[in-house]
């Protein structure tokens, strides 16, 4: 545990329970990351999978708040304060305290949404692939993800791709060939009369790199086996390729989705 003297944003602890361990406590608790507390020891901790975002300042000793920081030290040394960027390895990504000033913000992706960090452009994002309640093209594949909050997502890398394609085979249905998940991206309009792989993508924080759609990577072959046209693309199960392109206005083949939002 990693304390020093600081407060967490908009947390009252005048009502909240008295714990003289309140420090120990946290390290004892898997799920704990932070623990608050003053010096009449209320406490309050905070659970990595019940808080997404928190803030903490830093105070002085005579306004008598604590914030004991979960976190692993480099080679067992306690880092000087200019220096100190706790990290949080609770979860299946470690997720670094941000630092501006004497103020450090926790953020990460909800649930058992999965955090991606990208360097093209240097962003988060979160992604979660979901089932749709009924196969559908790709406006209803979008609006499925929009009346949750979110968009379809599109995917920037192989490591996302094979990330995809084992929580397709995670949601335990018997997925066939060519059976897809949509993401973004849509051909761009000069492909109409010549076959290319350049796709135009709508979910503002999307730029795929090359190694994603090469063909190691990815099958795209412009047209199907009735000459439709593919101009969308989705992650298949269950053959070699992983990014396929396909068709935007049928619903035959595409059974889910992967949404996805920009955590910072």
């Amino acid at each position: 545990m990693l304390k020093i003297f600081g407060k967490v944003s908009n947390v009252s602890l005048n009502s909240i329970m008295v714990d003289i361990n309140c420090m120990n406590t946290c390290f004892t608790q898997d799920d704990c990351f932070l623990a608050y507390f003053n010096s009449q020891d209320h406490c309050q901790l905070f659970s990595f999978n019940a808080t997404e975002s928190l803030e903490v300042e830093k105070t002085t000793k005579a306004d008598g708040f604590y914030v004991a920081f979960k976190t692993t030290l480099p080679n067992n040394t306690c880092p000087a304060y200019d220096s100190m960027i706790p990290v949080v390895n609770i979860g299946e990504d470690p997720v670094s305290w941000k630092r501006s000033g004497n103020t450090f913000s926790f953020q990460k992706c909800r649930g058992d949404w999965k955090m991606f960090r990208r360097t093209n452009p240097n962003i988060t994002v979160c992604m979660k692939p979901f089932l749709l309640p009924k196969r559908g093209n790709l406006t209803e594949g979008k609006g499925f993800c929009e009346k949750m909050g979110y968009k379809l997502s599109g995917v920037a890398s192989v490591e996302e791709t094979q990330w995809i394609l084992e929580q397709m085979i995670l949601t335990g249905i018997s997925l066939k060939n060519w059976e897809t998940f949509y993401i973004d991206g849509i051909r761009t309009q000069n492909c109409s009369l010549t076959r290319c792989n350049e796709f135009e993508l709508s979910d503002g924080y999307t730029v795929i790199d090359d190694a994603a759609l090469s063909s190691t990577n990815a099958d795209l072959s412009f047209i199907d086996k009735n000459q439709n046209r593919e101009d969308c693309l989705g992650v298949v199960a269950r053959y070699s390729g992983r990014i396929n392109d396909v068709r935007c206005d049928s619903a035959d083949l595409n059974v889910g989705v992967v949404c996805g939002y920009k955590l910072f």
